[in-house]
């Protein structure tokens, strides 16, 4: 009998929490006046604007007074509106400290319960939306969407998919002889697919766990032990496949990879999103950019020396020490690369095995160091209006439909009201040239004012 009724008990939830069964005459309506706008892809801001949101709708915005005799006002006071920020590349399920060995250690409420709380950090920090780079399903966003937990929109990949001692075999060497010992495997956190088959089995399951988007990894990594950064991985075969089976469900693959030869042979394969890449060429560049492909890089790692007194990139001659030292000089001319060829850059910033105090100075750190390297403007661009384009490649698998990321008529109102001008200081969103050595802060940045998701506020000083 319990399977029959739940079905009916989510369309009430969704229903209960302002989902689309919402009447056009119930809809709520927000007004803010007083406001300069940043729309998330013009350097020029719309000057003593007014922005009228409807339902989870921004339903006009204009510098003339608006009628909306019936809408709550919130005075800007000159303050700067814009779009809800988009990180495209996190690890909610990987976050707790202390490494591989401790998340392999922890029970699946202990993994679920920091995913949670941490995914309420991103929002307070005016994350609206966030783009699951493997180690998550659907259920954290199955439970913010239905309103029980606050966050901002998810879009998940699920699980990595990895070949046997690549850059996701997270197995531990005592469960090599017997996986299914393995608490990360067992969970779905990853998944160990060899052969052509065995990935397009790893995709469809991911599908069934409710991914967006497919996360592969083709290429080593930093922090892993069993994937040099040198090794490629997977077969043209085995990553055709898997862009294959994304394509049936009118989405799009993402790989892990840094190499310039590992990037070229993923975008000649159908791959649309570049994770890291900051080995690549500038005519491998211009490759991704012709394709209409995707660069989601993390900065502060491969700019910042900071990183070097992390316990674990710091121990001089561990592996990971070693594979940091060789991707900070190989990636030195990475910036001037983007410069000069300007692909679609998505803001992403990777924060693993880090919660709380930690994960907040990783966060603000990135937003200041993709300034510093990029400009203001391409670094505000890359957290909005760019990641809101990368949403739409999920097509009729995009479980938001809607535009994110700009402040236009008919986008979907994530929105931000924050004091001072970003596109001049990314202090007013948190930013800190200052990364393990920042001054420990509280939840929240003080300077965003209004967080608005989905027509819904979550946290307004103002009033």
């Amino acid at each position: 009998m319990v399977p029959m009724i739940r079905p009916a008990l989510m369309a009430l939830a969704v229903a209960a929490f302002g989902g689309p069964s919402l009447s056009q005459e119930t809809q709520t309506q927000t007004l803010f006046t007083n406001v300069h706008v940043f729309d998330g892809v013009n350097e020029a801001r719309i000057e003593n604007a007014n922005v009228l949101v409807e339902g989870n709708l921004i339903k006009a915005v204009s510098t003339d007074p608006i009628d909306a005799p019936d809408a709550t006002i919130i005075d800007g006071g000159g303050r700067t509106l814009m779009p809800g920020l988009i990180d495209s590349h996190v690890h909610l399920n990987v976050l707790i400290e202390g490494g591989l060995d401790k998340i392999e250690a922890s029970r699946w409420d202990r993994i679920a319960s920091v995913a949670a709380g941490e995914a309420q950090e991103w929002l307070m920090e005016g994350f609206t939306t966030l783009r699951g780079m493997g180690g998550l399903g659907s259920g954290l966003k199955m439970t913010i969407d239905e309103g029980i937990l606050d966050g901002p929109r998810i879009y998940p990949s699920a699980s990595y998919i990895s070949q046997t001692s690549g850059h996701g075999d997270l197995v531990l060497g005592s469960q090599n002889e017997d996986l299914s010992k393995s608490n990360l495997l067992g969970l779905g956190v990853s998944q160990i697919a060899d052969g052509p088959d065995a990935v397009r089995a790893a995709v469809r399951r991911n599908f069934a766990n409710g991914a967006s988007q497919i996360k592969v990894m083709v290429g080593g990594g930093i922090s892993s032990i069993k994937g040099p950064l040198f090794a490629p991985q997977y077969t043209d075969e085995e990553i055709r496949a898997a862009v294959e089976e994304a394509a049936t469900r009118d989405t799009y693959v993402a790989v892990h990879v840094y190499q310039d030869a590992h990037i070229k042979r993923a975008l000649e394969l159908g791959v649309k999103s570049i994770e890291h890449g900051q080995l690549i060429t500038e005519p491998t560049a211009r490759l991704l950019k012709e394709k209409g492909a995707f660069i989601a890089p993390f900065i502060a790692g491969v700019l910042s020396d900071e990183l070097f007194t992390h316990p674990v990139y710091g121990a001089e001659g561990s592996p990971q020490n070693l594979k940091a030292k060789e991707m900070k000089e190989n990636a030195k001319d990475f910036i001037a690369i983007m410069k000069t060829v300007k692909p679609k850059i998505a803001f992403a910033v990777d924060v693993v095995n880090e919660t709380g105090i930690n994960g907040r100075k990783h966060r603000d750190h990135e937003k200041w160091i993709f300034a510093d390297s990029f400009g203001n403007l391409e670094a505000l661009r890359s957290m909005t209006s760019v990641p809101g384009e990368l949403a739409q490649l999920t097509g009729k698998n995009n479980p938001y439909p809607g535009k994110l990321g700009v402040i236009e008529e008919g986008a979907l109102a994530d929105i931000l009201v924050v004091d001072g001008n970003p596109l001049e200081d990314i202090t007013a969103l948190g930013g800190d040239p200052k990364w393990f050595a920042a001054e420990p802060r509280e939840r929240g940045i003080d300077t965003i004012r209004v967080i608005m998701k989905d027509g819904k506020i979550y946290k307004n000083t103002l009033n």
